[in-house]
């Protein structure tokens, strides 16, 4: 079963220090797409950034 995660914010910077772990953990609970919100043009860029590299 394929999951998705359809609200996050993994750009914010309360996950600066763990977001490759966060990541990892996403990527084992089977999660393979998600949408990362922005709420802003610069965090909206940073999220597009952050998600490429998933």
């Amino acid at each position: 079963m394929e999951l998705f995660d359809s609200h996050c914010h993994l750009d914010d910077e309360k996950f600066n220090e763990d977001r490759e772990e966060i990541i990892q953990e996403i990527k084992k609970a089977g999660i393979t797409k998600l949408i990362s919100a922005g709420y802003n043009v610069e965090s909206s860029r940073k999220s597009i950034e952050t998600c490429e590299q998933i």
